[in-house]
């Protein structure tokens, strides 16, 4: 679908828009299967459509309509990002900035998100993923999503950052509910426990310097400038959501598949060089986060009219599973060619953390296979979903035979 700035001819007054009842939060269809639902907009709806629910928004459903809005700043700003929109000047850093101000701080981050900063962290992540698998091998069971799809990330993650360990349920708590279904009201009062918390880490990191990141950024500067209070804060808002979420929903998805299919488990096991595709198509099939936008400036896709001030959401999920872009997007096939995705956004605004998430996704899956052995899904529950801006799987219980593959 071609996408044209609207300049020549003002958006009609009044047009008819394509509109469907969606809600991001509770639509029945995303509670059944949080993917599929998202899916099936490719059969049901028109590729952009008007929803009414949680403030308004418009819902991009296309792969190649979703690249676009996502790398064009001029039409599409990241000044807001939360559907219901917040409007509080909440700024999280860099992400909520446009180019070129998202620019020059970005470059600080990568400097510690960067190939060659994460590639040094292998070590410690082969450390972690052992460290964790050893709590629950001799066991048999495990809830996997909290004690291992989160545990893992989420301890690297605030051992990176220089964060209390013995705060991790505390974290956890709040950054759940955070991309849950709740109040403007109730989310603002989050962002202040999480600001107040960085903060407090900041304040720690001068009198007490580490060989951390927050201690590092007390260093950076920007313009020539040292990062002020307010923009220490702003930067550790955003590692906090992201350090603490998205990567623990990933890897609970992949391994939700990986209980469900054997023959990939022993394929896997005996050819870990493919464990890269598997985790690129695990992140096609199972994306996690919806990313949105703010229109800044009037602009037409196909015969859509997005004016200034509306909000916009890319569900990355479907982009993944658009068939025009994927064949047969159901279908998990690690051997699928020209594979496409923008699990981790895709331009300018591209997940900074994304090497980290793929090499602990990598790390963890590897180790897990080596150990555990041949794993299913234990009991007969019905997945509980978390839809909305991040989505997630809030139970996924495991179980395996003591012993690993000698016993198979």
């Amino acid at each position: 679908m071609k996408i044209e700035a609207n300049v020549a001819s003002p958006c009609p007054v009044g047009e008819e828009r394509q509109t469907v009842d969606w809600d991001i939060y509770s639509q029945p269809e995303l509670i059944e299967d949080i993917h599929l639902g998202w899916h099936s907009l490719h059969d049901s709806a028109p590729d952009v459509f008007w929803t009414p629910r949680n403030g308004g928004h418009w819902v991009i459903t296309r792969f190649e309509d979703q690249c676009r809005v996502l790398k064009d700043a001029e039409h599409f700003s990241s000044r807001e990002l939360h559907i219901p929109p917040m409007f509080n000047g909440t700024v999280m850093i860099p992400l909520n900035l446009d180019p070129p101000d998202h620019t020059r701080y970005r470059a600080v981050l990568m400097r510690y998100f960067g190939p060659g900063a994460i590639k040094a962290m292998e070590p410690k992540l082969v450390l972690w993923a052992n460290r964790l698998i050893d709590q629950v091998i001799d066991k048999g069971e495990c809830d996997f999503t909290e004690a291992l799809g989160a545990g893992f990330p989420v301890s690297v993650f605030m051992e990176l950052m220089g964060m209390d360990l013995f705060r991790f349920d505390e974290f956890r708590t709040i950054v759940t509910e955070y991309f849950g279904n709740i109040s403007v009201t109730r989310r603002t009062e989050l962002q202040e426990q999480i600001f107040a918390i960085m903060r407090g880490l900041f304040e720690e990191k001068r009198r007490h310097p580490a060989p951390d990141l927050a201690s590092a950024l007390l260093a950076e500067k920007v313009r020539g400038e040292p990062l002020t209070q307010a923009e220490l804060e702003s930067m550790g808002f955003l590692l906090f959501l992201g350090g603490l979420d998205t990567v623990a929903n990933a890897l609970t998805f992949a391994f939700r598949h990986l209980a469900h299919d054997p023959a990939l488990q022993a394929r896997l096991s005996d050819h870990p060089e493919r464990l890269s595709d598997f985790v690129e198509e695990s992140l096609r099939r199972y994306a996690v986060v919806n990313q949105t936008r703010i229109v800044s400036k009037d602009i037409a896709i196909g015969e859509a009219y997005l004016r200034e001030g509306e909000m916009v959401i890319c569900p990355l999920t479907a982009g993944g599973l658009d068939p025009r872009r994927n064949p047969h997007p159901e279908q998990f096939d690690i051997d699928r060619e020209d594979r496409g995705h923008i699990t981790f956004s895709i331009g300018a605004h591209t997940c900074i953390g994304n090497m980290l998430g793929r090499m602990e996704m990598r790390i963890f899956t590897r180790a897990w296979l080596e150990r555990v052995g041949p794993f299913a899904i234990a009991g007969d529950l019905r997945p509980k979903w978390r839809p909305g801006m991040v989505m997630a799987l809030e139970h996924l219980p495991l179980r395996w035979t003591p012993g690993g593959w000698a016993t198979t």
